[in-house]
């Protein structure tokens, strides 16, 4: 990649906090509010780049500004990758895992986008790459206290909108999962996935819901750190298991991919260190082969699976109105109205925001987005 010739004029992040009109319920987790941190890396040159994901109620914003923005500006001369390396190396404990890490991998991913941006170039465009036709899947049934018979509706709206596949949340009830799962495949327009969400304790939990179901993959059904019990479940599906979405410390995806754990690969640039990690294990996941599918933020997954000699078989969109990423819905939603369309850096402008502000409050608009 070309490298800046301005140096770092800033690091820093904050809290944004969305408060969800209508709060989501995954099995036993009650989401009132989406907290995100909000990294920005500015240049000397003024190219600004920013990133943002889910702070899982962690200190992230905290970490950035004490541990990581110092050192990151002493350190950094023009290459994200080489400031990555040299600043993991020089503070591995803390930035390995947690909230130091999500930070970490948030300033990564906005420095990038600085550096893009200083270029004139999008983030793909910086590497020599063109962005990918990849599948685009709709994260559906928000919140998940809905009911199969407000399934279909939604299936034909992503579908309409361009989307070549659909996903849904665990539902309030194992049995209110498997008939909203079967409400979607019944309509016989797009491939069915579903993201069990942490919801699951056995194996035999999983097969209740998803026994006998032609899926195009079950997701995250243990809590971290259930090898174990992954390896079982994929022994008894008919469908391909992936995980990872959340695993924030840098064993990921190696201890899934060694052990044998699953079929696909949920990655997370967001929490897993950003760009620069992803293209330092480049070789070895092209090596292993295991398909990947991205958890949300489709600005730059989409860019970063276009960069990477991998084969993605997903990005993943949520419409204004579904709470699945509150943030980027909000910022859709302002898109659509505005009609800005950014070309340079991850290809979206980060609007004006206080720290706190309401979500929308409507059903899904998958007008908005246009897939095809």
């Amino acid at each position: 990649m070309r490298e800046a010739t301005a140096r770092i004029a800033e690091v820093s992040a904050r809290r944004i906090t969305v408060v969800l009109p209508r709060p989501v319920q995954l099995g036993e987790y009650l989401i009132k509010a989406r907290g995100y941190c909000l990294a920005t890396v500015r240049l000397t040159d003024g190219s600004v780049g920013h990133a943002y994901g889910l702070d899982r109620g962690l200190p992230v914003a905290e970490c950035v500004n004490t541990l990581i923005a110092p050192a990151y500006k002493e350190i950094f001369t023009g290459d994200p990758v080489a400031a990555w390396d040299a600043l993991y190396r020089r503070a591995s404990a803390p930035l390995s895992s947690g909230a130091a890490l999500r930070g970490f991998s948030l300033v990564d991913l906005a420095a990038h986008e600085a550096v893009a941006k200083s270029a004139g170039k999008s983030v793909a465009q910086l590497f020599g790459k063109s962005e990918k036709k990849i599948a685009k899947w709709a994260v559906i049934g928000y919140p998940p206290s809905r009911g199969p018979e407000d399934i279909e509706w939604e299936v034909r709206a992503a579908v309409a909108a361009g989307a070549k596949g659909v996903k849904l949340p665990v539902g309030l009830t194992p049995e209110l999962t498997r008939e909203r799962i079967i409400a979607a495949l019944d309509t016989k327009l797009c491939p069915v996935s579903t993201d069990l969400a942490f919801s699951c304790r056995t194996a035999e939990d999983v097969m209740k819901i998803v026994g006998g179901l032609d899926l195009a993959w079950v997701e995250d059904p243990f809590v971290s750190g259930s090898l174990m019990e992954l390896k079982k479940l994929r022994s008894l599906l008919n469908s391909p298991l992936a995980s990872g979405d959340d695993e924030t410390h840098l064993y990921h995806p190696q201890a899934f991919v060694e052990t044998g754990a699953v079929d696909i690969l949920r990655l997370d640039t967001t929490c897993q260190g950003g760009l620069s990690r992803l293209l330092q294990l480049n070789d070895y996941l092209a090596e292993k082969n295991l398909p990947v599918s991205w958890h949300v933020y489709d600005n730059w997954h989409s860019q970063v699976a276009s960069i990477l000699d991998v084969e993605s078989i997903s990005i993943e969109y949520s419409a204004p109105g579904a709470s699945v990423d509150a943030l980027a819905e909000l910022i859709v939603a302002k898109q659509k109205i505005e009609g800005e369309s950014a070309t340079t850096g991850w290809r979206f402008t980060m609007p004006e925001l206080p720290d706190e502000l309401v979500g929308i409050d409507s059903d899904p608009d998958w007008s908005a987005l246009q897939l095809t």
